[in-house]
Formats: structure tokens, C-alpha cells, sequence
């Protein structure tokens, strides 16, 4: 999950070294560790199910199929999702998972789901 924090960081890099003030690689890595810790501060923030959400939809899953995994209603992953928001104080779902994979948070169990063709099977369950 870091590797492409770093390869954008290598790209800026390149992309400063023609400026009058180029910056480091030690500098970028502290700042990106800077940002990083911040995220995971403001990560911290959330309920352990709220989290859950996030990592979630940080891997691209629907509320639906979220709902699915966690064996809860569609509401309770939209009033999640709603409150993990508010919290994290991010305005778009793309902010929400851009912060979730600065934070660099793996998820402590895998889901159950699996994809084959163009159905998505969760635990036993078909979400067409």
C-alpha cells in the first residue's frame, strides 16, 4: 500500500530537480511521515465500525456490498459513512479514501467476498 505514496514522491522529485530549490528525499519522506501521522491521528478518531466502513470503502466495495459483509443494513453503512465523515472532516468519498491510504491502515481480517465474473458473492449471498 506505501509503494505508490513513494513512487509519487520519486515523481515530484524529478519533477523539482529543475528548479532552483529542489527538495530532498529526506525532506519529502518526512513530510509524507508528517502527513501520514496526521492522517492516522484523525483516522484514530473513528469507532472500531466506523473504521471498518472506511477500510471498506477504501477498497472500492458499494454500500450494499459493505452491508452484506458486515451483516448490517444499508442505513447503518450510510450512517457510517455519514459520521466517519463528519469526523474526519472530508467533504467526497474520493477525500475519505485518500486520507484512509495516507493513514496506511491494512485491514485486520480480509472479507469474506470474492469476485467471479460479474456477480460479486459474499458469504454465501449473490448481489447482481
Amino acid at each position: 500500500m506505501i509503494q505508490p505514496i513513494l513512487d509519487s514522491f520519486a515523481h515530484k522529485l524529478s519533477l523539482n530537480a529543475g528548479t532552483s530549490s529542489p527538495i530532498s528525499e529526506e525532506s519529502a519522506f518526512r513530510n509524507w511521515k508528517s502527513r501520514r501521522d496526521g492522517a492516522r491521528q484523525q483516522i484514530g478518531r473513528l469507532s472500531r465500525r466506523e473504521l471498518q466502513v472506511v477500510q471498506l470503502v477504501s477498497m472500492g466495495l458499494a454500500n450494499k456490498t459493505i452491508a452484506l459483509e458486515l451483516e448490517i443494513s444499508v442505513k447503518t453503512i450510510e450512517k457510517h459513512r455519514a459520521n466517519a465523515t463528519r469526523k474526519l472532516g472530508v467533504g467526497s468519498t474520493a477525500e475519505l479514501v485518500r486520507l484512509a491510504v495516507l493513514a496506511d491502515y491494512e485491514m485486520e481480517t480480509r472479507p469474506r467476498f470474492s469476485t467471479a465474473g460479474n456477480h460479486t458473492h459474499v458469504s454465501g449471498v449473490h448481489d447482481n
